[in-house]
């Protein structure tokens, strides 16, 4: 038996990082997929607008006005039928607990404005000043 003394073979103790890159870059991939979907309410017809898309850093809460001019606030996957007064209120209560929410207006297109503004309105009565209004964009003809 031959022994040799003074070359031993050092460990190779290196992490292979390519797997967690790839998982890394799937993860981000679903999350720029399902993130548009995240904005929830109630199925309205939006009015068309020549628009930007918003910058959402954290969920928003939508306030949803129907055909008939009925207020509807989406609270995670439901949304509650709510007065304007009850709005007023509920809002006042999130917007307590958490200062930096943005609230946007998702409304009917045939509903009169008079239903967007009271609304609006009564929200900015309470301090709250991130407020927005979600409209769909439409085809420019210039």
């Amino acid at each position: 038996m031959i022994y040799r003394i003074g070359k031993r073979k050092k460990l190779n103790a290196d992490i292979n990082v390519v797997p967690y890159i790839d998982v890394m870059l799937v993860l981000l991939i679903i999350f720029m997929v399902l993130s548009p979907l995240l904005i929830q309410g109630i199925e309205v017809n939006l009015p068309k607008t020549d628009t930007t898309k918003m910058s959402v850093s954290s969920e928003p809460l939508v306030i949803s006005i129907d055909r008939r001019g009925e207020y509807f606030i989406n609270l995670g996957e439901e949304q509650l039928p709510i007065s304007l007064m009850e709005l007023k209120n509920k809002a006042k209560i999130i917007y307590q607990a958490n200062p930096d929410i943005e609230i946007v207006f998702k409304s009917d297109a045939n509903v009169p404005f008079d239903y967007v503004a009271k609304g609006m309105a009564g929200i900015q009565s309470l301090g709250i000043q991130k407020i927005g209004i979600i409209t769909s964009g439409y085809d420019s003809e210039l």
